[in-house]
């Protein structure tokens, strides 16, 4: 009698040796990914604000004033509009990362890593677990 797996309900469902596999492979390219995303974006966001008051896009709310020394203070800027313009970038900053690297295999995720922060998949994972205890509090 042959073995009817549509007699057992998808709450008993066991994927393949074949399938579990393919989560770990892809579970593991998610890892590198998102960590190599963020760093990234740690490596680079300094430029954001520096770029935006080079450009004239930020506007300072109070300009620099000259001190009874002789020194400048620094001009001051609107904490709601840094705030905006960090996530308006990160938004975008997504999107680029997204069509740069969404089509890259694991191996050439990691040849990025390797040229770019001297990193091996061992570290990337060990990153990724660190970064993931932090955000989820464990």
């Amino acid at each position: 009698m042959p073995i009817n797996l549509n007699a057992l309900s998808s709450a008993h469902h066991v994927p393949s040796a074949r399938e579990r596999a393919a989560q770990a492979a892809f579970r593991k390219w998610q890892a590198v990914f998102y960590t190599l995303r963020h760093l990234l974006w740690q490596s680079t966001k300094n430029n954001i604000l520096r770029d935006a008051i080079a450009d004239g896009t930020l506007e300072p709310v109070e300009p620099k004033k000259r001190r009874r020394d002789g020194s400048w203070t620094l001009p001051k800027y609107a904490d709601d509009d840094i705030k905006q313009l960090y996530s308006e970038a990160w938004e975008r900053y997504n999107e680029e990362f997204d069509m740069a690297f969404a089509g890259a295999t694991l191996e050439e995720l990691l040849d990025y890593a390797e040229q770019h922060f001297e990193l091996s998949l061992e570290q990337l994972l060990e990153m990724n677990k660190q970064r993931s205890a932090e955000r989820f509090n464990r």
